[in-house]
């Protein structure tokens, strides 16, 4: 997790080979970033949920505090939405409390998903939420001093995880968009761009 927050130093698994995605529904990847608040001594917290295989947001929450209980919500609501519920999984975060909490682990055992944590003091075995919070701060409009109240928060992360989604175009996806990946619809639009290359070089 990205900020404020020290490592577990207890041995665990990261991602092993066996569960880098080659689909959509197979692997998620979560951690929660620190958003600025008002002062300089209030956060808000983003918790994110998302696909290895196309790095299409998931599922979001913007609270006050860092909290089992919101993970557990927005797991249940993304295995909802994405329609998945039973479907083998693997969910894999770095070592902070909210991910270790009995209660969370609880559920994941309920849902069937399979857990998968970072190892200790190995700073990219999360590296697609980190690159993921990483764009996110670094976008023009990223309010660098601070939101002013928890919902203007949750507005902008919203218009954020929309235009991550359906617009930007993920230089580690070929330059097609997250939902296109994800839907498969990149095929076409990248078997139309090397058509278009080739009546350009002729």
């Amino acid at each position: 997790m990205q900020n404020h927050r020290g490592r577990s130093q207890r041995s665990e698994r990261r991602i092993p080979e066996s569960h880098l995605a080659t689909s959509p529904n197979q692997v998620w990847t979560w951690d929660i970033t620190w958003l600025g608040g008002p002062v300089k001594v209030l956060y808000y917290r983003l918790y994110l949920i998302l696909y290895l295989f196309s790095r299409k947001v998931v599922g979001w929450e913007v609270w006050e505090t860092e909290e089992a209980k919101y993970a557990e919500t927005l797991v249940k609501k993304s295995v909802l939405s994405e329609k998945i519920q039973g479907a083998p999984l693997v969910l894999h975060s770095d070592n902070g409390s909210p991910m270790k909490a009995t209660t969370f682990l609880g559920l994941l055992e309920k849902l069937g998903i399979q857990n998968s944590f970072s190892r200790p003091r190995v700073s990219n075995d999360n590296s697609y939420s980190e690159a993921m919070f990483r764009t996110l701060k670094y976008r023009p409009n990223y309010p660098h001093k601070g939101f002013a109240t928890l919902e203007e928060a949750r507005q902008w992360s919203g218009e954020f995880v929309h235009w991550y989604n359906e617009i930007h175009l993920h230089s580690g996806l070929k330059f097609v968009t997250p939902v296109q990946c994800h839907t498969g619809s990149h095929i076409e639009v990248l078997k139309k761009r090397e058509v278009d290359t080739g009546v350009y070089l002729h």
